[in-house]
């Protein structure tokens, strides 16, 4: 029997959180952490809440994988523009959506590994553009 066949109700409880709204998320929140949600909006709330529903119901990790994480440094790492690695840039350009990750080299779309952000906006554009400006990223978070 599958993990996901011994617990049902996980699924369920999965699924409903895509229904609920911001109150109903921050009252989900307070039951299963005991605490108020830190003021990252309705999508971190969800991805944080199923997982943590599921490590209520198949186990969290073990104390070894927890003392080895906890002596490891911790901090984000980030990509020399300052924006978190694995971050998704989305622009809805002339009709077309284009999804850009943050990687280690730079930034990576449709396969390829660009140096700067304009670099990408130029390759999508055709013209040399501003990325930062074309994805409409503030210079707070380029710099924080």
């Amino acid at each position: 029997m599958s993990e996901q066949n011994k617990h049902p109700e996980v699924r369920i409880e999965l699924l409903q959180l895509q229904k609920r709204r911001l109150p109903e998320l921050i009252a989900k929140w307070k039951l299963l952490f005991g605490c108020e949600p830190p003021q990252y909006g309705e999508v971190f709330m969800r991805r944080r809440l199923a997982h943590r529903i599921q490590e209520l119901a198949y186990g969290g990790l073990d104390a070894q994988t927890q003392a080895r994480l906890g002596s490891v440094n911790t901090r984000v790492k980030r990509a020399h523009s300052g924006l978190r690695l694995g971050t998704a840039i989305v622009r809805t350009w002339r009709d077309t959506r284009y999804e850009v990750r943050v990687c280690q080299e730079g930034f990576e779309w449709s396969g390829q590994v660009y140096g700067s952000l304009s670099a990408v906006a130029r390759a999508i554009t055709g013209v040399n553009r501003n990325g930062y400006e074309f994805f409409g990223i503030r210079e707070k978070a380029r710099h924080e």
